[in-house]
């Protein structure tokens, strides 16, 4: 089609021989054939034919002129068309590209990849394992704990030495920290495991100390907060993050399931007065090993104190700590009071138990009252039934040897009539008490 319009043209131009117009047909060709092959329209590029050729009507030449205008109406590809482009403005581009890492790579060091890190620390878990104070004094105590540090497996991430400071959540926004933890520099990869062991930690705020024990002593869970700030680094990476978690953990909840295992009177008393011992049960359900000291409890039923009971040198661990426990009971006292305790015991006595209550007294380490222990001790009640007939006969033994059988049987009796103790009780609250001690 371009081809039969390119010899129209040419042919319609076309004047007598020697006319003027001869050579504007001429150059009207060449504008159709540079038009044809994107050549400058000032008619500077190759003439594949002339007048002869036409008029000569050879093949070859027509053959020829035809291959050259159909292969110049094919179009580029968009790849070389692409390259052409790039080649030719290839200095542009680079200067964009300057650029663009001149603006995006303090972009990505300070911004994006800080803002990534510290996204990794709000959401990452931080759980606690093991949990153990030891060697407590004034203003000082010691602590072992090993936690958990969790990052993303193909990374392998350093950090700086830093000092976490615990604190109550309750305190926020204003964080009132009770004591600093170190923490070293770790390399973290994947889930990995990090030991803190016997590090020494002065007491900051003994108030917000004894709040945070009270709280894992009462409840059945409590939340303890850790703040710090420290450098981590991703190969050449690095970033400012702050660490400001609060994790939830199980508590003690007030030693449920306490309970006295045996118990029974001791006479003539021991040289340091020592006339009742027992075997307890303090369960801890926590995850915590905490060093007490020497642990004194008052020993009560109802509001009535019967005297006190020590555990010499206590550490409660996590699980069922089966402990000894020696007290000194005011008999005397409890005889006086038999009627008030009976009445305060009615329903566990009719069940032929007695109901007994310990309550802090003191918390005595290395010859040193320990003073936000004996606070939190203080504020706990632990309740515990044991059948009487039990405490009696046990003890019936320890004093009779081979002629308490006939007490044990008479006990025993008692407890399988309804009110048999009571009554008991109260035949002897009827009486001077005082007699069988000879007072």
């Amino acid at each position: 089609m371009a081809k039969s319009k390119w010899i129209a043209a040419y042919r319609d131009s076309e004047p007598s021989s020697g006319s003027a117009s001869w050579e504007k047909g001429k150059s009207k060709v060449k504008q159709w054939v540079g038009a044809s092959r994107n050549l400058p329209s000032d008619g500077k590029y190759e003439e594949y034919e002339t007048d002869e050729d036409l008029n000569s009507g050879s093949p070859q030449k027509i053959e020829s002129n035809q291959k050259v205008i159909e292969m110049d109406q094919v179009k580029p590809s968009m790849t070389r068309s692409l390259w052409w482009h790039y080649k030719r403005y290839w200095v542009c581009y680079l200067m964009l590209g300057v650029i663009a890492l001149a603006i995006g790579l303090p972009i990505l060091f300070l911004v994006i990849f800080p803002a990534i890190a510290q996204r990794l620390v709000d959401g990452a878990d931080l759980p606690i394992h093991t949990a153990v104070i030891k060697n407590p004094s004034d203003d000082t105590l010691t602590y072992s704990v090993t936690v958990s540090l969790k990052v993303p497996k193909p990374f392998i991430v350093h950090i700086d030495p830093t000092v976490l400071e615990l604190y109550r959540p309750e305190t926020k926004p204003h964080r009132v920290p009770y004591i600093k933890m170190e923490l070293p520099g770790m390399k973290l990869h994947g889930n990995t495991l990090v030991k803190i062991e016997d590090q020494q930690a002065t007491i900051l705020d003994e108030d917000e100390l004894t709040h945070f024990m009270a709280s894992a002593v009462r409840n059945e869970q409590f939340e303890i907060s850790a703040y710090g700030k420290t450098t981590a680094y991703l190969g050449k990476l690095k970033a400012h993050i702050t660490l400001d978690k609060t994790i939830r953990l199980r508590g003690l909840n007030t030693l449920e399931g306490f309970s006295i295992d045996s118990a029974h009177v001791v006479l003539p008393p021991e040289e340091d007065g020592t006339n009742v011992v027992a075997n307890l049960t303090l369960p801890n359900a926590s995850l915590a090993t905490v060093e007490l000291g020497d642990v004194t409890l008052n020993l009560k039923v109802g509001d009535l104190i019967l005297g006190n009971a020590t555990i010499a040198n206590f550490t409660i661990k996590p699980g069922n700590n089966n402990v000894y426990a020696r007290g000194i009971v005011d008999i005397k006292s409890i005889l006086q009071n038999i009627g008030p305790i009976a009445d305060a015991e009615t329903q566990a006595l009719k069940s032929g138990n007695i109901t007994v209550s310990a309550s802090g007294n003191s918390a005595i380490y290395d010859g040193k009252h320990i003073d936000y222990i004996e606070k939190v001790l203080n504020n706990l009640t632990i309740t515990a039934e044991m059948p009487m007939a039990e405490i009696l006969i046990d003890s019936s033994e320890s004093l009779l040897g081979d002629f308490s059988g006939g007490l044990t049987s008479l006990l025993n009796g008692l407890t399988t009539v309804s009110g048999g103790l009571v009554s008991f009780l109260n035949g002897l609250n009827a009486t001077d008490p005082l007699h069988l001690l000879g007072g």
